[in-house]
This record gives structure tokens, sequence and C-alpha cells, in this order.
């Protein structure tokens, strides 16, 4: 089939109208019933994509051998092309193509509806209703009305920034603030399988589909796009979902978009995605990042045009009547002015060590000499959760929470499966306990059903149960994999099995899903767990290296050239990997091959067939620039 084109041609349900994007520009809008200017235009074009509202194609004007030309449609699923011819240009209409792609994606569904199932499942990633809502409020809050203030300059800038170490209450503050407002607020939690720009940005338009200012059905399109196997560049879809935005009627109250933790996300094509979409955001819709770290945004532009607002580290600190009151609702009898005052200048007015040393004052009565002792820092103070919390709790509750630890998110299903608990109840009774007892357990949702550990907390836990208990790493990591197979959840179970270092484990999920992965947009996330397999595996599992290098090509051609370059030389690391194990096969003395002659012989024909279909591979894609040297 011939290489992806450089035009697409979207349907917008929102404008009711076909738009022509060249290059991820805009150039032309038709009317369905006003087909004479597309054919105009077709008359002069090589080819071009469709997505439609009945489907996906490629289309490409192709040669007769003996003279003159016609149109063909190709879809591709499954690792099936199915072609459709449509004739001369004049028959290219708007209705023969959605005809077309209709049928042809009809005819490239799986004929069994287990197949079909996993098909849909696989076509978006799963997400939390926890992770489109403010976390619930803590029971011990302050509300920061200097703060809450400051946030009101959000509806003023494009961007607000709040930028600050864990613990430092941006969360708390944003879920507050979000609660007071008559704006539509829109909320995204991040985690780290969110480093992944199909799955970052369909998170992001669901989130922006639960807030009043967007229908259920905002952003079908782009979504539509995203998990496309062959996706148009990003731009493009970024621009049909700014215009779906800009083209809806203004709100009664404008639109904030709030992402939290956006620290997680390293992915250079979403900081670059971002960028853009923030660049050219509606007049009413508004965004709130909440990070550890400075994200790789342009900010000192924004700044100096003023379009950002800014909250760091210096404005959440707690002040000492803000940690008065905080403190007063955690210990009886409250501190004096004089022990607030030490302890907001120990811990320079960081709201989790006043959270930490509070749990510890709880069950001390030497306070004085607690407070004396204490460090300012926060090494120390992680050093406490060890020493003065972990210590005094009942042995079961402890290795409940240093087993679950390996867990970036936590079900009393998942937690009967990591800690071998006998039944889902006693995990359930557990968590219920460990929230009642402040002990540092966030609950996600209203059910009860989702909890997370405040991550410090987490940090201090995982380091203990790799000093205490080292040998549990890697069983508690399988457990919590085996559990995220059965649930179908293959990016969690890959990521624990890469953490227990089970690579064989590993191995298996990806070469089951490698496909999975690469239809819904996420080739470069599977890449970079198969080039971190150790030489051994890349040896033995040849096949998956090719396939994931052969996926990751087939992604490059709709994207910037930073990325394509990315892209290019990982998919050479890959290939040469892929070489190595083909060259090692071919030297290998035959005793090393088989003990039979006849195993020898299917063992060489294996390599040798795997040998010449890579060489295939590399010529065909040299002269199109895939791989260059």
């Amino acid at each position: 089939m011939p290489r992806v084109p450089l035009h697409a041609l979207i349907w917008s349900p929102e404008h009711r109208l076909y738009e022509l994007y060249t290059r991820g520009q805009l150039t032309h809008r038709f009317r369905p019933a006003e087909e004479a200017a597309w054919l105009t235009w077709l008359r002069e074009a090589p080819s071009f994509a469709f997505h439609g509202s009945s489907g996906s194609l490629n289309v490409y004007h192709e040669a007769r051998p003996r003279g003159g030309s016609y149109w063909s449609a190709y879809h591709t699923s499954q690792r099936r092309t199915h072609k459709r011819y449509l004739g001369s240009s004049a028959q290219v209409t708007f209705a023969r193509l959605e005809e077309t792609a209709q049928a042809l994606a009809r005819a490239s569904m799986p004929p069994s509806p287990s197949a079909s199932a996993m098909r849909s499942a696989a076509g978006q990633p799963l997400l939390l209703s926890s992770k489109l809502a403010p976390p619930r409020l803590p029971h011990a809050l302050v509300e920061r009305e200097r703060l809450l203030v400051a946030l009101d300059g959000a509806l003023l800038t494009p961007l607000t920034l709040l930028a600050a170490p864990a613990g430092f209450g941006k969360t708390t503050l944003l879920s507050v603030w979000a609660r007071r407002q008559p704006a539509q607020v829109a909320w995204l939690s991040l985690d780290e399988l969110d480093n992944s720009p199909t799955r970052f940005w369909v998170s992001l338009i669901a989130a922006l589909r639960r807030c009043g200012g967007c229908a259920p059905s905002f952003g079908e399109t782009a979504v539509a796009l995203l998990s496309s196997p062959q996706p148009p560049p990003l731009s493009t879809i970024l621009t049909a979902l700014l215009q779906e935005l800009e083209g809806r009627p203004a709100p009664p109250a404008p639109i904030v978009l709030m992402v939290d933790d956006y620290q997680l996300i390293e992915e250079r094509a979403i900081h670059q995605g971002m960028s853009f979409f923030l660049e050219h955001l509606p007049a009413h819709v508004h965004v709130i990042l909440a990070s550890r770290v400075d994200p790789d945004l342009p900010l000192s532009r924004w700044r100096v045009r003023g379009q950002l607002t800014e909250i760091r580290a210096d404005d959440l600190r707690f002040q000492e009547g803000e940690a008065s009151q905080y403190l007063g609702q955690l210990l009886s009898p409250p501190l004096s002015q004089e022990e607030v005052q030490q302890l907001v200048s120990r811990t320079e007015g960081w709201i989790a060590g006043l959270h930490l040393a509070a749990l510890t004052l709880q069950k001390r009565t030497d306070r004085a000499a607690f407070l004396q002792a204490l460090s300012g820092s926060q090494r120390s103070l992680l050093d406490y959760v060890q020493e003065e919390i972990l210590s005094r709790l009942p042995e079961r509750v402890r290795d409940f929470l240093l087993h679950t630890a390996v867990l970036s998110q936590m079900s009393a299903s998942v937690c009967q499966a990591v800690t071998a608990a006998p039944t889902r109840e006693a995990s359930q009774q557990m968590l219920v306990f460990l929230e009642r007892a402040n002990l540092f357990l966030v609950p996600l949702d209203e059910e009860r059903r989702w909890y997370r550990l405040h991550e410090l907390f987490r940090e201090a836990l995982l380091a203990a149960l790799h000093t205490t208990h080292p040998e549990m790493v890697p069983l508690l990591h399988r457990r919590a994999a085996s559990f995220y197979e059965a649930q179908a959840e293959w990016a969690e179970a890959i990521t624990h099995a890469r953490a227990a270092a089970d690579y064989s484990m590993a191995v298996r999920l990806m070469e089951h899903t490698v496909e999975q992965f690469w239809l819904r947009g996420e080739a470069a996330t599977i890449a970079r767990w198969v080039l971190a397999l150790p030489e051994q595996q890349a040896r033995d599992h040849a096949r998956l290296l090719l396939t994931t290098a052969l996926y990751l090509l087939n992604t490059v051609a709709h994207t910037t050239q930073e990325q394509r370059e990315k892209h290019n030389q990982e998919a050479r690391h890959l290939m040469a990997r892929v070489e190595g194990a083909l060259q090692g096969e071919i030297d290998a003395p035959s005793s090393q091959l088989s003990a039979t002659g006849a195993e020898a012989g299917a063992a060489l024909r294996e390599a040798s067939a795997a040998e010449q279909a890579l060489l295939k591979f590399r010529l065909r894609v040299r002269p199109a620039g895939g791989l260059r040297r």
C-alpha cells in the first residue's frame, strides 16, 4: 500500500461539514451538499486520508497498467488490509466515501464476539472515574483565603501554574477552589500511565466532557483520530479540538481545566501539544497545572506577555496562624503558640511535614523533647515515618502498608491479590481502618473503592520495604502483575512485571498486546519497554523487537522532525539488537542449535527466514527515509 497521505479530510460533527487539513493546517471546508469545490480539489490530489462519521480510509489515485487512472480506498485493521475500487474522481463523493468506510469497517470486524469485545476495549484507554473529579477534602482542613483569592487570577490568564514540591497542599487547594467556583470545572488527575500522547489527550477530552460547558459527545473526532493506527499530526487533531471548543456557544461561566500531578509527564510530544493547545486556547477556557517541577513549557514567554499566573512553594507554605489552626484540628490538647512557632520554623511551613509531626505528637507525652530533636529537613521527617509511625503500628497493619506500597492506586481487590489476604472483605476493612486512622490514605472516589497513599509516605514505605524485606519486592510486583493481567489492564500488568524483573512474563504480555498498543497510538510506549529488555530476552524474542520497530516506524509519517528522529533512533536500536540476535543464531555451533539434525535444520530455516524478512524490511524502508545510518 502507498505511503500515508499528507492530506486529511475530517468530518466535524460540531459544524456538520468536512474539513481538509494539509500538513496539520486547515485549508478548506466542504459542506456535504456542495461538492463542486471538493471535486475540483480532488482532480489535483494524489491521495488523502478520510476520517468520516462512518469510519476511516486511506484513499489513493492509482495508475492503470495500460493507461488511465482510478481511485482506490484502503482500510487496515487487525494486521489485514482491505481494498475497494472507487472509480474516477467524479465518483469519489462524500456519500461514496462514507459508504465505503462503513463497508470496509464491517469487512474488517473479527468473526467472534469475544475478539470484537477485546478490540473495542483496546480502542481507548480505560479511565477510572476518580481521575476525573477533585479528590475528597481531608477532615483537617484550613481554607486559605489568601490563596483562594490568588487562584481567582486563573480566570484572567490562559494558564495558572502551581509549582511546589510534594506535600505543599497543591491538590487540596485546587479541590477547595473548585468547589467554591461558579466556573465550570473539568478535573484530570494524572498518573504514570498517562505519559503517552494518546492516553493523555483522550483523558483530557474525557475530563472536559464532565464539565457543564461541553456535551458528552465533545471531542469525538479527536478521540477517533488519536486512537487510529495511522493518526494525522497531533497539531491537526488539536486544531480540530480547539475549533470545537471555540465553535460552541459561550457558556454562562468560563471553563477551567485543572490538571493535577503534571510532573509525571516526561514525553516531549505531550509538552509540545500542550504548548500548542495553550497558545490557541479560546478566551472562555482556562487551564490550571499543578506540578512538583516547572513543566517543559515556554513559561518565560507567557510570563512576559502577562498570560501566566503563578503560585509557588513560598506562597503555599503554612503561615503561623494557618499552622496553628491546622494542628489544632489534629492535636488535643493543642500546642502552645511557642511550640507552633518552633514546629513551623523547623518544618519551614511544609504541610506534609507538619502532618507527619502531628501524627507522632499524638502518641508522645514528651512533646518538648520531640520538638527539640526534630530536624527541619524532609529527609529527617521521612525517617520519622519508619521510626515513629511504622514501629508503633500493629504488625498486620504495618505489613499491609509495606506490601501495598508497590501500588500507585489501591482497591480491595488488588490489595487482596498483592497481600494474599484470605478475602476481599478483609482488605476493604483494612483500607477503612487506615483512612479512619489518618494514615496517609487518600480516597479517590465517593464510593470508597479506590485509594492512594500520600506519595511521600509511600516513598518512605518503599524505602523501608527494600531495607527490611528486599526479597518480598519482586514477589509483590509479580502478584500485582498477575492481578492486572486477569483484568486485561495491560499497561499496569507490564509495568509491575518489569518492576519484578520477571522479563518472561513481561515479554509474554508485550507479545500479546503489541498490536493493541499500536492500534491506539501507543507504539512508542511499548518501544520503550522493549528497548529496556535484557540482552538474553532480546535474543530470545527477536520477532517482538522487529514487530515493535515496524509499528514504531509506521507512526512517523505525520510527526514532527524531532519526534521522527527520536523514533528512528529507537527503531535503529531495535533493529541492531535484532541483527545481533540473528547473527548469534548463525554463528552458534550446530551442537548448540539442536541435539538432532531435524531440529537443527528447523532452527536454521527459522533464523534464515527471519534474516530475509529483516533484509526485505530494511530495503523497503530505506527509500522512505525510515532508517538512516
